[in-house]
């Protein structure tokens, strides 16, 4: 556990960093610009040298996008239902509070920390894992919803608008996406074992390490809004524990647990990163998602805040398990 601490500490080190440049109007006012770097130009160019790098020759393991697509749909679907049953004396909004539970940080969070503790050799389950996870959230939970509204008979003026809203997510995030594109470009590459110019390549490289510290101090930059919401007590404290409880420890386990059952066969570097990905604290861009089909996201800004800190215990113990 000390070793895996050692190696992820630094990062949290820069997420408090981020956290106590949030106190600063100047910081507050550069995140948005801060996230556009990082997503458009410095996570891409990560993924994109880390994939070119990657054993892709060597295929990707259908266990591996089962669990990492199977194992968060059930867990999200278990959330949910039992929201749902008790929603009458919790108050608990199903929807915000399954996607509180199982939405990681994959992208800002999860590649950095699977590249740094696994190796370059977990880039492509790194790369894939956190592209399965957005794509899962982004375009099925808009998916969810509608379906859902046309199905109980609701606005159909707001279920034709859902279907347009799909399309928009769906292109934004999968046929536009950099990340997703780095992702696709670099697998070319490693595939047809294409020489790039060195130049290029040093570029690339240069603006990829910039990567993971931006993305962390953004990261860190979220903190304090969310406390700020979570201490006007307008947030239900159940709901922000059980929603921490199940994304920090219960999927995590149940993504191992479905790693010994069905993925025997799977290498250290795809392990690691189907259970890393799983033991991320909550994205921010579930506020984005819930907000646009709930309206309410005090729960998600909430439980964003506690699982970020609470993360930088549970992540070492985890990965300790897993061995």
């Amino acid at each position: 556990m000390l070793s895996v601490l050692s190696t992820i500490a630094p990062m949290f080190v820069l997420l408090g960093v981020g956290m106590v440049a949030g106190f600063a109007p100047r910081f507050r006012r550069a995140q948005a610009g801060l996230n556009a770097f990082v997503f458009t130009f410095a996570l891409p160019a990560f993924l994109f040298v880390a994939v070119t790098n990657a054993p892709i020759r060597d295929g990707v393991p259908l266990a591996f996008v089962g669990i990492s697509l199977g194992v968060t749909a059930l867990v999200y679907a278990l959330v949910h239902l039992g929201a749902f049953l008790v929603r009458g004396r919790g108050n608990l909004a199903p929807g915000p509070l399954a996607v509180a539970a199982t939405y990681g940080n994959v992208g800002y969070l999860g590649v950095p920390i699977v590249l740094s503790v696994a190796g370059p050799g977990a880039a492509l389950g790194a790369a894939l894992g956190q592209l399965l996870h957005n794509m899962l959230f982004m375009v099925g939970y808009p998916l969810l919803k509608s379906i859902r509204g046309g199905a109980t008979g609701g606005d159909g003026d707001r279920g034709r608008g859902g279907w347009t809203l799909i399309w928009r997510l769906a292109k934004g995030s999968l046929l536009l996406n950099p990340v997703v594109l780095a992702v696709a470009a670099g697998a070319v590459v490693g595939l047809l074992d294409l020489a790039m110019p060195a130049v290029l390549t040093a570029s690339l490289e240069m603006l990829g390490g910039a990567a993971v510290p931006a993305a962390m101090f953004a990261v860190g930059l979220t903190i304090k809004p969310a406390f700020e919401g979570l201490r006007s007590g307008s947030v239900s404290v159940v709901g922000v524990a059980v929603a921490s409880a199940v994304k920090l420890v219960g999927l995590p386990l149940v993504t191992l647990l479905a790693v010994v059952l069905f993925g025997g066969g799977l290498a250290p570097q795809w392990v690691a990163s189907a259970v890393i990905m799983a033991a991320m604290p909550v994205s921010s861009t579930a506020s984005v998602i819930v907000f646009e089909y709930d309206g309410d996201v005090r729960l998600v800004g909430a439980t964003t805040l506690v699982t970020s800190v609470i993360a930088l215990v549970t992540i070492p113990l985890i990965l300790s398990v897993t061995g």
